[in-house]
């Protein structure tokens, strides 16, 4: 991820936003490996790793930050049009492909699956990425992990019309916006679960990244020195003691801050080189979209049927990090990134020529 045209000359790669995408996919990975191991086999269900769902939380707080890096590096030239077929080229592909990857599984072996079923509607609103009520109260798509992936697309939608529409370079508007709907939601309380995903306070999370920005921007990119080491550390503290608190409401007070702590320190602190952490980064979109059936697959079948009982869960943890960054580093070259740069030649064409702007 590059960006030029800031105050200070800043085309080279931010690296710390990899590493803490790396990061953040990863806690993710693990909370649910903690989770489906203790509806598994019974465990302790206190001993639940909660906190690792607030990777989530950390890729909101970044997709904020990355955002505002964006359309602040457009400046005037800033095109919606060209912002979405970005944004679609580099999140559909691989998101269509494990989509219809479970709806083929609910489709051939419906016993795999809980309460996912292979219905169109649902396919549909699962493929445009829409939090629509199902009629039993459940909004998600039919890929377990893919309501965050509405959130971020709902997002995009929001940026490009603020800033293509109303000149939003500084993505005051669209932060007002989702400002906007956060507090109308807790003014009235909708009943319609639809309208309660697109209010709920998790959106702020994107405000948090945006703010982030605007002050590392203001900085000149430059390291945040003592600052940037307490912010770094007091948001891993605050995560870090919340390690098993199960998950409540509110989760960006709990979560969301502590994480825009994280990125605003990181920033400071995370300024070596390292191209392979990086590579972790970019495999992070697929991680994230492969490691529930790597997961799926190690806890319910091979423990068992390779392993038995008496391996400790620490080895455990350790192969599925290792098959699972395997599985996305495979995904990614052979499925992510092939496809995205199809679907980004095919609509080449749409795309406003900009000679200096790398792509994100």
């Amino acid at each position: 991820m590059s960006f030029a045209g800031a105050s200070k000359d800043l085309t080279a790669t931010v690296y710390p936003v990899q590493y803490l995408r790396a990061a953040a996919a990863l806690v993710v990975m693990l909370f649910h490996i903690s989770v489906l191991s203790q509806e598994t086999w019974q465990l302790d269900p206190a001993r639940v790793d909660y906190v690792g769902a607030a990777g989530v939380d950390l890729f909101f707080v970044i997709s904020g930050f990355i955002m505002a890096m964006i359309v602040a590096r457009s400046g005037d030239r800033f095109s919606a049009r060209d912002f979405w077929l970005r944004r679609v080229a580099r999140v559909v592909p691989a998101y269509w492909v494990i989509t219809m990857f479970v709806f083929l599984l609910a489709l051939v072996l419906p016993s795999l699956f809980n309460s996912t079923t292979a219905s169109l509607p649902h396919l549909l609103t699962s493929l445009f990425f829409l939090a629509a009520d199902s009629g039993s109260g459940h909004t998600g798509p039919l890929l377990v992990v893919g309501w965050t992936l509405n959130y971020e697309m709902f997002f995009y939608v929001v940026v490009a019309l603020t800033a293509g529409l109303l000149g939003d370079a500084n993505l005051l508007k669209a932060s007002a916006v989702l400002c906007g709907l956060v507090a109308l939601g807790v003014v009235f309380q909708p009943a319609n679960q639809s309208l309660v995903f697109y209010s709920d306070p998790i959106l702020l999370e994107f405000v948090f990244g945006i703010i982030v920005f605007r002050m590392w921007l203001k900085s000149g990119g430059a390291a945040f020195s003592v600052v940037s080491w307490i912010a770094f550390a007091l948001g891993m503290v605050l995560l870090t003691v919340q390690w098993e608190r199960p998950l409540t409401d509110w989760r960006m007070f709990f979560w969301g801050i502590p994480a825009m702590a994280v990125l605003y320190g990181g920033l400071g602190v995370l300024r070596f080189t390292s191209p392979a952490l990086a590579r972790l980064g970019e495999w992070s979109y697929a991680l994230y979209l492969t490691h529930v059936f790597v997961i799926t697959f190690y806890i319910k079948f091979a423990i068992s049927a390779v392993y038995g009982y008496d391996v400790p869960w620490p080895v455990h943890y350790l192969a599925l990090i290792a098959i699972c960054t395997l599985v996305s580093a495979v995904f990614y070259t052979v499925i992510e990134k092939p496809l995205s740069g199809w679907v980004s030649r095919r609509t080449k064409r749409f795309i406003e020529p900009l000679s200096t702007r790398p792509a994100v």
